[in-house]
């Protein structure tokens, strides 16, 4: 590919790190987001260093609260023209029900809500820079949640740890699959994808020990491969596996439930209505 703009939401650390530092090697632009400055600068100049390029760029932002997500799309709106992938990558597991403003449970927040905003508020970069990506980071985790209980969403008021993270990973797919059938004849596509088992500090606070997982790098070539791959940048709505293209569960793959997400993640951040309605034409 020819140099791309390439946003990498949590990329001060983990996958999105190993991934930031992939892509600028491949020559590509990278947009670095993080929650932490002195973090999210350290990287910037790592990148810096490594690629000798000072056009890569570092944002700022809680991904939990609303308000910074739609603060995020609009810096990055104000300082580029066009934006060429965008990659979700951010994610929490939280051990311990936190709230997030708004009474929305933090897990769901960050790992549903703010890709569905984000992405969202991004739409008119990405389709004025067609063909453009988005790229989705779920989980195999998915797979554990047979059903959903519609009355604990958004605040998890009942919580569970392991079944919040669930739960939001398939908002991530149900939210991908209906995207990506709006964006027919956009130029622009959607898919997601299970990273494998990586050592990040989101496995460490599921397991409090670290566990058994593989190295950071080793995620970043499966998003790599959806953000730049030319294979697939022909498939439209795909769940991949360690760069396989595979079946979600049958929960995700649910029209129902994939009309549900859509809904409430409308109904909860606005970004729908606020959208060209056109755009939006089933």
């Amino acid at each position: 590919m020819t140099e791309q703009i390439i946003l990498v939401t949590g990329s001060t650390d983990g996958i999105g790190k190993a991934t930031a530092h992939a892509l600028s090697r491949q020559g590509h632009r990278v947009l670095l987001h993080g929650r932490n400055p002195e973090k999210g600068r350290t990287v910037l100049a790592e990148l810096e260093g490594a690629t000798g390029s000072d056009l890569h760029a570092l944002f700022i932002a809680d991904l939990s609260v609303q308000e910074q997500v739609r603060g995020l799309a609009e810096d990055i709106a104000g300082a580029y023209d066009r934006l060429d992938v965008l990659i979700n990558n951010a994610g929490v597991f939280m051990p311990e029900r936190e709230v997030a403003p708004g009474g929305i449970e933090t897990t769901f927040a960050v790992n549903f809500l703010a890709q569905f905003l984000l992405t969202h508020e991004l739409l008119p970069l990405l389709k004025g820079s067609a063909p453009a990506r988005i790229v989705n980071v779920a989980s195999i985790a998915h797979r554990s949640a047979g059903s959903i209980d519609w009355r604990n969403l958004p605040g998890f008021p009942s919580y569970d740890a392991y079944d919040a993270y669930a739960i939001s990973k398939v908002g991530v797919i149900a939210f991908t699959a209906r995207l990506a059938r709006t964006l027919e004849g956009t130029g622009v596509t959607a898919n997601c994808l299970h990273p494998g088992v990586i050592n990040t500090k989101l496995l460490r606070a599921y397991t409090h020990n670290g566990g058994e997982g593989a190295p950071p790098e080793r995620g970043a070539e499966v998003v790599t491969y959806l953000a730049t791959s030319p294979d697939a940048g022909a498939v439209n709505g795909g769940y991949f596996e360690e760069s396989r293209w595979t079946r979600p569960s049958s929960l995700a793959l649910d029209v129902g439930t994939q009309e549900r997400f859509w809904e409430m993640g409308s109904s909860l951040t606005g970004a729908v209505q606020r959208a060209d309605p056109k755009a939006y034409a089933r």
